[in-house]
């Protein structure tokens, strides 16, 4: 397979799934894991990917949020297995928060059963599945409705933030930066989330492996503000490597 080819192969799965990694494009291309890192170079030179460790994200990422049903597409079972982790650490008779990523939808699916929950959010969606929970008590937080999100934000969810005891947070966003943290593309998320990181007890950022090593413009958590990090198994291997500053990390 030419270059050229490899490049177009290369572009069309960093577009249709948000990242790529090396091992898995050497495989699938029939090449050596050192031409695809030579590849991956040249077309972070050229602006068409950003490199990560490991692999690298569709450039079109970095600039732009994606919408809830875009967001629910993608990874689907790399969050369950970090999902299945996450639920370990929850107690009875918490109060727990959870933010508006899919990750945090995949969480709200697998909460374990007569705990005496209660689960506050501002994501539409969670509060469409737990809905059916008699055994969970559900508060949604108001303020402005951003439908393509599906969640509200703005100064008076961040209001009902601050009236809250919160024992536990879990959180996904746009990218992890091992010396400033994790980040959103939209600064209104950033800063609701940052809002809710002062007022919570234990903070879980819960990243799949294309988050790792990804550039966002707004940081809203640093790294030893996060209590645990749970990844997928892809993920591991930037965990192995990074520097995180002692964030403690599992894999799901």
């Amino acid at each position: 397979m030419l270059a050229l080819e490899r490049h177009r192969k290369i572009l069309e799965i960093a577009k249709c799934d948000g990242a790529v990694r090396t091992q898995s494009l050497a495989m699938l291309l029939n090449v050596t894991e050192e031409t695809v890192r030579r590849d991956l170079d040249s077309l972070a030179r050229q602006g068409q990917l950003h490199r990560t460790h490991g692999g690298a994200t569709d450039h079109s990422m970095l600039i732009r949020e994606f919408s809830r049903s875009e967001r629910e597409g993608k990874q689907a079972e790399e969050k369950k297995a970090i999902a299945k982790v996450v639920v370990r650490h929850i107690g009875e008779n918490e109060t727990l928060m959870l933010d508006a990523s899919s990750t945090a939808l995949e969480l709200a699916r697998y909460l374990p059963e007569k705990l005496g929950l209660r689960v506050v959010t501002y994501a539409i969606g969670v509060v469409e599945l737990l809905a059916v929970r008699n055994d969970i008590e559900v508060v949604l937080l108001g303020g402005i409705h951003d439908a393509k999100a599906g969640r509200f934000q703005g100064m008076l969810t961040e209001m009902g933030v601050r009236a809250m005891h919160i024992d536990s947070f879990f959180f996904s966003g746009g990218g992890f930066d091992p010396s400033r943290g994790v980040g959103e593309p939209n600064p209104e998320e950033a800063r609701l989330k940052a809002t809710i990181i002062a007022h919570a007890g234990w903070k879980c950022a819960m990243l799949d492996h294309t988050k790792l090593g990804r550039r966002t413009d707004h940081f809203f958590v640093r790294p030893d503000q996060i209590d645990l990090l749970v990844t997928d198994s892809i993920g591991a291997e930037y965990c192995a490597a990074a520097d995180l500053k002692g964030v403690p990390c599992e894999i799901g």
